[in-house]
């Protein structure tokens, strides 16, 4: 018995631990996000700074960054010609600016949906949403990985059947259609189907029944 509570003590000393320091990245990602939007152009070094060492955080954790890349790349062809058509020549560095921005934001959640579990971003969460609030926004969080996945796959599968989505067709705006109707449209899709067997699997599961459910601990006790 006593050898079962030292156990359980230590059991219970991780899981506080753990669950803070979800709680502290995502505070962290929070302030990051939120200041690519809001620090004047001359602290942006230093956002920079903070986002690179969380890319090299990420990395080291055998997270993949190149879809991220991508649509950093992909924002920066769509942005950067509609400045020149409509602000002209002088405004082409305002327009990179944005797009850096825009990237800076969505760094710090990739991050976060890279390290830290959905279950311990919505034990965290609980604490100041309704736990059905606090449900979604994990889930959405833990499905960042899968859906840039499904799209990855449905764009190349698109791309054997003959589409004309390839970077190179993309330049052409005639083709942007093209890519709605074939990734786009299936990956919304793809994603209201899993969001409705989740919700089949929550309610099989009678969550809502109780104003505080309990959550999966952070590290299962060793028999």
């Amino acid at each position: 018995m006593l050898v079962n509570g030292r156990k359980a003590s230590k059991m219970a000393v991780f899981r506080i631990s753990a669950t803070q320091y979800c709680a502290l990245a995502l505070l962290l990602s929070l302030v990051l996000s939120s200041g690519a939007f809001f620090l004047p152009n001359s602290a942006l070094g230093w956002l920079i700074l903070v986002d690179a060492l969380l890319v090299i955080h990420g990395v080291y954790l055998k997270n993949k960054i190149s879809a991220l890349l991508r649509l950093g790349v992909a924002q920066l062809a769509l942005t950067l010609p509609l400045y020149y058509l409509i602000h002209g020549e002088g405004q082409m560095l305002e327009g990179v600016i944005v797009v850096l921005r825009v990237f800076l934001a969505l760094l710090p959640g990739w991050w976060l949906s890279a390290t830290q579990k959905p279950e311990r971003i919505g034990e965290v969460l609980s604490w100041g949403l309704p736990a059905k609030w606090a449900f979604v926004i994990a889930a959405s969080i833990g499905l960042l990985p899968y859906m840039l996945q499904e799209t990855k796959e449905i764009y190349a599968i698109q791309c054997l059947r003959g589409a004309n989505i390839t970077p190179k067709a993309l330049r052409n705006p005639k083709n942007w259609p093209e890519l709605i109707y074939c990734v786009v449209l299936p990956v919304l899709i793809q994603l209201l189907k899993l969001s409705k067997q989740m919700a089949t699997a929550a309610k099989l599961r009678h969550f809502g029944c109780v104003s505080k459910p309990t959550h999966w601990p952070a590290k299962r006790e060793e028999e």
